[in-house]
């Protein structure tokens, strides 16, 4: 009677057994149908039995159909929760043949889910889910790359410097300089902000070095963006390094005489040196080398259009330091009192004001003829140069009362806009 009443204990068991692992069978089919609703009833039974709930079979079916849940509702939750049922599968079995075939395709789109939710929350600008996902995201790739499973998620350097971004708007300095620099690192060059941010991030930690590493890299990828040149320039303040940047330039044109841009930006340093700026774009008192650093530049100017009459920049360059400087007469003009006002001081301020607006002109109209000659193809940081270039181009013509062209700079300005 023992051994019976054994035995059937036994079969009980057994039968208890193969009916959680058809549970778990079952769920694979539902999630083939698909109908997710019952195949995660389905594993959620088979992963509440103490026969079943440390399989790694089970664990396993139960990250398919979190899986494809949260790719269908891209749900970056239901994602999460796949990514944690994966890993405790791997967990119970490091080994287990079928993660090979299962988790190729699924940790990508678990990754997807994710980084897709942190760049959703990046366009609102909730800056914390976003590295928040971004983060785990991340962890995602780190932790499937780490597991040799037959293939491996490549880095998305665009990624990596959105959490950095993201980091960096949410406040979080240190986060943002480990993602900002590793983007640095994998040569991203997708934002030219990547270079700007990190000079910031290093300057404010007071790390010079890396400070002026961060700009040099953004010169080199992005070589138009003139916001390298302010940058640098303003390093070289800070640091009270000009004197050591105007020699090491003036060092290189003397070993390429023959290269137009590095004589450009030279040129474009010394009239920044010699018109200097705060850092909220704010003119600041004019140093007491001005006349000596703005005759280098306007030569330095005149060197580049000699061998390249049509040059864009160098025209309008030129013109905005005859232009500016007609403007500081213009200025003291203004500052005269009304009996000064008619007076000899107001006509001699009159007439080199009037001279240099002349001697502007035809370096802002060349200057347009070549930006217009871009069209569509113009940059963005010429475009910038170009409505500059417009709008000293009406001042001029209002003063000279010449209404048709004030007209015509008008309608290129409203077409650029």
């Amino acid at each position: 009677m023992k051994k019976l009443l054994v035995s059937f204990l036994l079969c009980s068991a057994t039968f208890s057994v193969m009916a959680q692992r058809a549970k778990v069978s079952s769920a694979e089919e539902n999630l083939k149908k698909p109908d997710l609703e019952k195949a995660k009833a389905d594993i959620d039974a088979a992963l509440q039995n103490d026969k079943t709930k440390n399989d790694a079979k089970t664990w396993l079916v139960n990250g398919q159909i979190l899986e494809a849940m949260g790719t269908k509702a891209k749900d970056a939750s239901l994602a999460l929760q796949a990514f944690d049922s994966y890993k405790k599968a791997l967990e119970i079995d490091p080994k287990m043949k079928e993660a090979v075939l299962v988790m190729n395709q699924s940790m990508y789109n678990i990754y997807a889910v994710v980084a897709n939710a942190g760049y959703a929350a990046l366009n609102e600008q909730k800056w914390e889910p976003a590295v928040t996902n971004f983060s785990k995201a991340e962890e995602v790739v780190t932790y499937f790359n780490g597991k040799n499973l037959g293939s491996t998620i490549p880095t998305d350097t665009s990624l990596v410097f959105y959490t950095g971004y993201a980091a960096n708007q949410a406040g979080q300095k240190d986060q943002a300089l480990t993602y900002l620099q590793k983007a640095a690192d994998l040569q991203f060059k997708g934002e030219p902000a990547l270079y700007v941010i990190l000079g910031q991030l290093y300057e404010e930690k007071g790390d010079n070095a890396n400070w002026l590493k961060a700009i040099e890299q953004g010169k080199t990828v992005f070589p138009k963006d003139k916001r390298f040149n302010d940058m640098e320039m303003m390093y070289y303040t800070k640091t009270g390094k000009t004197t050591e940047l105007l020699s090491m330039l003036e060092k290189k044109i003397a070993e390429n005489p023959d290269d137009q841009q590095l004589q450009l930006d030279y040129a474009i340093r010394l009239d920044n040196l010699a018109n200097p700026h705060d850092e909220k774009g704010n003119e600041v008192a004019k140093p007491a080398n001005y006349e000596e650093l703005i005759g280098k530049a306007e030569a330095a100017y005149k060197k580049v259009l000699a061998a390249n009459p049509a040059d864009a920049i160098a025209n309008f360059q030129l013109g905005a330091l005859y232009f500016n400087k007609a403007v500081v007469y213009n200025k003291q003009l203004n500052d005269l009192n009304s009996k000064e006002q008619t007076g000899p001081k107001a006509k001699e301020l009159q007439g080199k004001m009037e001279a240099l607006m002349n001697q502007s002109l035809p370096f802002f109209e060349k200057a347009d003829e070549s930006f217009a000659a871009k069209g569509a193809n113009i940059e963005a940081s010429d475009k910038q140069s170009y409505e500059s270039c417009l709008y000293a181009l009406q001042k001029i013509y209002a003063i000279k009362n010449q209404t048709a062209k004030m007209d015509e700079v008008k309608k290129k300005l409203d077409a650029l806009k």
